[in-house]
């Protein structure tokens, strides 16, 4: 249990530093980042899904897949996301985690 918390205790100081990284440099912009760093009216395409093969089915199986293009409607937990025109609320977790490279707003 206790490795566990560690991870989550982790993963949350890793997202912290992220998001702090991004927003001070603009060149990190054009890698990937976590789905859950967009803020609103940000878009970008999926390059990369890791995590619990099952849950990454279901999302496939949604239309949440590598190549798609995503646009963040409202962040948070859920968020809503619109994907090729849809729009879904995700809960946003350790069991699956999507990489976008977001577009240029140039």
């Amino acid at each position: 249990m206790r490795s566990l918390l560690n991870y989550a205790e982790i993963v949350y100081s890793v997202r912290k530093w992220w998001k702090i990284l991004s927003e001070c440099d603009p060149a990190m912009t054009a890698n990937p980042v976590p789905l859950d760093l967009l803020h609103p009216e940000d878009q970008g395409v999926i390059v990369d899904m890791s995590g619990d093969p099952c849950h990454l089915k279901r999302l496939q199986e949604i239309g949440v897949q590598v190549g798609c293009n995503i646009r963040m409607v409202c962040p948070g937990t859920p968020c809503m996301i619109c994907v090729e025109g849809r729009r879904l609320s995700l809960r946003l977790d350790e069991q699956a985690e999507i990489f976008v490279s977001p577009a240029s707003n140039e």
